[in-house]
């Protein structure tokens, strides 16, 4: 599970790129089958021919112009920069010999990855095959086929690129989020403001026609991921089979849009979901809300802030239903961003950067959080408590690993306390696994999830 958001960077930083090997054939013939259409069968026969001397010289442009004997000894870069996830990865190549090399890949998030590779020369293009990790993880970029192999090309302005890095954008215009393949209503669009508002909603394997619902809300930094990550599936899959329909939410990154706008989106869900609960066999009653990391705080804000219209920003679908739910569960959560450096010099760790303009959370406030206190209070729940209602009832679990690294494991133990001052203290369970951290698999094995469902199934019954 830790390496969940390390494949999620991978994949999101790749999605300008076709996988390597790949020609530019479906470009070729999308203008052949318009051609078709547009003349008459003679002419249909010139104009793909055309096409296709069209596309060999662009094929042909991507060559290398810097030859084997040159290259040894020198370092190539290639800056990717992916706008839909609002980041760059500056890689580096390095040929070492006049068959190996190394390929530097940097991670800002989890730590960075140097391959050793081979590399063999032919027709002015690189074939790159990465060897070995210095991490012993190797990497799931899709510029990488099952072998970790891919062309490039090495120009003599110091840089490379994938080979078919000419395809980049109309790879990056055919790619959708379609939904699971396994989710009986997979990409539900569920507001009218963003594609990125679409959940996979899934029935249980008994359904009654009124079952509770979970809705899961995945992490990422509030960058990236979708409703399918990996590190979510244990969650979909134990919902399932205890019962429950659950419908796996995506939202709109800090890229499209700053608070509140994820947290505005996931308050919509719940939304449709009521407003639709015939349809999919939800019991409007029975909601549960369940999320990690970014999406624990979007979970625990929707769950706090009910009745605060403030926080529906531009999304107006479905207001005239409630995005109250029952029951929370937040695993290793950001709470109270001001206070994430102090609380990591306090445990011993100095030197984090939360409050600078750079980090994922100021991305997601519009501003970095250190800049103004009174802006960043505003997306703490505490902010709000006095708009809850007088009869506001919440059933909590919150859990965290005490060698958390990315969020103070303190943040969820004092949300856990604060939480317990305003609910009855009952209502609140609180949990530190000792040596978890941020992502671990301790938090998805079969016997910590059981005792979550156990948990749900008191808290909504």
């Amino acid at each position: 599970m830790k390496k969940a958001l390390a494949l999620l960077l991978a994949l999101a930083m790749c999605l300008s790129l076709a996988a390597c090997g790949s020609s530019t054939s479906s470009t070729e013939d999308t203008e052949d089958t318009s051609v078709a259409a547009d003349t008459s069968a003679a002419d249909a026969s010139v104009d793909a021919a055309d096409a296709s001397a069209e596309a060999e010289e662009v094929e042909s442009g991507l060559t290398s112009d810097v030859l084997p004997e040159d290259v040894v000894g020198n370092t190539y870069t290639y800056t990717e920069v992916v706008e839909a996830y609002g980041f760059s990865t500056d890689w580096e190549l390095t040929f070492t010999s006049d068959t190996e090399g190394t390929l530097f890949e940097p991670n800002d998030m989890l730590g960075d990855n140097t391959y050793t590779t081979s590399w063999t020369y032919a027709d002015g293009l690189y074939t790159v095959t990465l060897v070995e990790s210095d991490t012993g993880e190797m990497t799931e970029s899709t510029m990488f086929d099952e072998t970790y192999t891919c062309d490039f090309v090495v120009m003599s302005d110091g840089t490379f690129a994938p080979a078919n890095a000419s395809t980049d954008t109309a790879v990056a215009a055919e790619t959708a989020n379609t939904g699971s393949e396994n989710a009986n209503y997979p990409a539900v669009s569920y507001a009218s403001n963003s594609n990125a508002q679409v959940m996979d909603i899934y029935l249980p394997e008994n359904a009654t026609g009124s079952d509770p619902v979970i809705v899961v809300v995945h992490g990422g930094g509030f960058m990236f991921g979708d409703q399918m990550m990996d590190i979510i599936q244990p969650v979909i899959e134990a919902g399932v089979a205890n019962g429950y329909v659950v419908a796996s939410v995506d939202y709109r990154k800090s890229s499209e849009a700053s608070f509140p706008a994820a947290l505005s989106d996931v308050k919509a869900a719940v939304r449709y979901l009521r407003a639709n609960a015939e349809t999919y066999g939800i019991d409007a009653d029975k909601v549960a809300i369940w999320g990690e990391s970014a999406g624990a705080y979007l979970s625990l804000m929707t769950a706090l802030t009910p009745e605060v219209e403030d926080l529906n920003g531009d999304v107006t679908d479905n207001l005239d239903q409630s995005s109250a739910v029952t029951a929370l569960v937040d695993f290793y959560g950001p709470v109270e961003f001001y206070t994430m450096d102090a609380e990591y010099e306090a445990l011993g760790i100095e030197g984090t950067t939360y409050s600078s303009e750079d980090s994922f959370e100021s991305a997601f406030v519009g501003q970095a959080i250190g800049e103004d206190e009174e802006t960043t209070y505003k997306t703490w729940w505490y902010t709000y408590v006095d708009q809850l209602p007088e009869d506001f009832t919440l059933s909590a679990w919150i859990q965290v690993g005490d060698s958390d690294t990315s969020v103070p494991y303190t943040q969820s133990q004092n949300f856990a306390e604060k939480l317990a001052e305003v609910l009855r203290e009952d209502s609140v369970t609180f949990g530190i696994i000792e040596g978890a951290e941020h992502e671990d698999d301790l938090f998805y094995t079969d016997d910590n999830l059981a005792q979550v469902f156990a948990f749900l199934a008191e808290a909504l019954n």
